[in-house]
């Protein structure tokens, strides 16, 4: 059976009276007025909470791993490091010292040194030592000489890497203050940070799993309602109308969308604009969305896909159903491979080579300029990666062996209970369009479980969504 839209069970709640009037059955509520997402004032103490354990159970274990036992990341007002967030900061201030240092105990020492005093309790309950300087002429250059000195680390942990986006914020200035500022001694014992930033990214306290559950749940049943009668009258809306539709309504419900949706038509074959204004959504078209929100220090990359109903269908037809459930069983073909510590390209290898005795050729993500394949042969295009802090995250990443694209994130390897996103394209020669293919594009946020295969946030997409049933 194909559904026309979805309320998840478990993810979603009603909100305190509701969105629709009180007469109305539970059911008529769309997708987005059944979410129940937390105030300024929750939110702040959810973070809280959050941050404070996993400062004291993550950070260890990940200096250890990579025998660090000063890590320290160094920013400032308007170039805030893409770490920062995560370990509790803020505002940047003049320059900002946040510390951790492993003194042999069950949990690092935590230091926080910075210009301004704190509007958000969270550096002040978190952290264990607080170093005020204002806007003194000294600066914050004789408090940080003096917390590494009295410490005397081995090996201090700075955020610098080649490869890694999110564990390269120390800007070339902060840096050559750093040598400054510690001296030839400790600047020699300063080196890359950037497993422990991986780590400490992949590594996910029980806390957090209902918390971003919910987030993908929200994202589900945003994505959903755009492809619903509610929101697309066919042969009036355009792309375009989804698309903005999609950032007003995540601005409505509180949730960010700096990785703004991709709505696309495909339509006998041809690929039409994303979010074209130019193009309106007609009968026998699939749509497919690419897109996610942010929340805290949460962010989600999740697909849908739709058919466009024609005058008297009730279902899509058979050769658009077929390409979609290839395209699942695929999906549990790639999902089928991830086991922790496989070797991320090598795992795309082996699925290339599993579909590829299925008839299928290998493709890349259409992202523009990639070389066009035959577009009239079964294709399938993986290109998998880590998630939950960030769209495209700093962990493993399954797709080709290209680092000039994915630094060494395609060669980490999997672990248990990380966060990826399984992303790929399965295109499927639909005969009505003289053998062109339809790309059926799939995306879910899992998690990799210890015995291998994945466990979902959401409920995956099984089915069509249906468009056009009022007509």
């Amino acid at each position: 059976m194909i559904r026309r839209s979805l309320l998840l069970a478990g993810g979603l709640a009603l909100a305190a009276g509701g969105c629709a009037p009180a007469s109305a059955p539970e059911e008529e509520l769309l997708p987005t007025e059944a979410l129940d997402i937390p105030d300024a004032r929750e939110r702040a103490q959810i973070r809280k909470d959050l941050i404070t354990k996993r400062l004291d159970t993550v950070v260890l274990p990940a200096m250890r791993a990579h025998d660090i036992d000063m890590w320290l990341t160094f920013s400032r007002e308007h170039h805030v490091d893409p770490i920062l967030s995560e370990i509790g900061g803020g505002w940047g201030g003049v320059r900002n010292a946040y510390i951790f240092f492993d003194h042999g105990g069950d949990t690092p020492e935590k230091i926080f040194i910075g210009s301004h005093s704190l509007r958000d309790p969270t550096i002040s309950d978190a952290y264990d030592v607080l170093v005020f300087y204002g806007y003194t002429e000294e600066g914050v250059r004789p408090h940080l000489r003096r917390v590494i000195e009295e410490r005397d680390p081995r090996r201090i942990g700075i955020n610098v890497s080649p490869t890694l986006p999110m564990a390269d914020g120390l800007t070339w200035t902060l840096r050559n203050f750093l040598d400054e500022t510690l001296g030839e001694t400790y600047a020699a014992r300063m080196v890359s940070a950037e497993l422990v930033i991986r780590d400490f990214r992949e590594m996910h306290i029980p806390e957090e799993i209902p918390v971003f559950s919910d987030l993908c749940a929200w994202t589900v049943a945003w994505e959903e309602e755009a492809f619903s009668d509610a929101v697309v009258t066919v042969g009036e809306t355009t792309v375009a109308d989804i698309h903005w539709w999609m950032r007003q309504r995540a601005m409505e419900l509180g949730l960010i969308t700096e990785f703004l949706p991709g709505v696309r038509i495909t339509r006998d074959g041809e690929n039409l604009p994303i979010n074209s204004p130019d193009h309106v959504v007609m009968p026998g078209d699939i749509l497919s969305v690419d897109a996610g929100v942010g929340y805290l220090d949460y962010r989600t990359d999740i697909k849908r896909t739709a058919y466009v109903l024609r005058p008297g269908e009730t279902e899509a037809p058979e050769s658009i159903q077929n390409a979609w459930e290839k395209a699942l069983e695929i999906t549990d073909i790639l999902t089928g491979n991830w086991k922790p510590g496989a070797i991320a390209h090598e795992v795309w290898e082996q699925t290339m080579e599993d579909v590829g005795e299925l008839g299928y050729q290998s493709g890349q993500p259409k992202t523009g300029g990639n070389e066009e394949v035959d577009p009239r042969q079964p294709e399938v295009g993986v290109y998998s990666h880590s998630v939950g802090n960030s769209t495209h995250d700093i962990g493993a990443r399954v797709a080709v062996d290209w680092p000039f694209a994915y630094g060494d994130r395609v060669r980490y390897p999997l672990k248990a209970d990380a966060w990826y996103s399984v992303e790929l394209h399965v295109s499927t020669p639909i005969p009505e369009w003289d053998g062109l293919v339809l790309p059926i594009r799939i995306e879910e946020n899992a998690r990799v479980l210890p015995e291998g295969g994945v466990e979902y946030f959401a409920p995956r997409q099984r089915e069509l969504l249906l468009i056009g049933g009022a007509q």
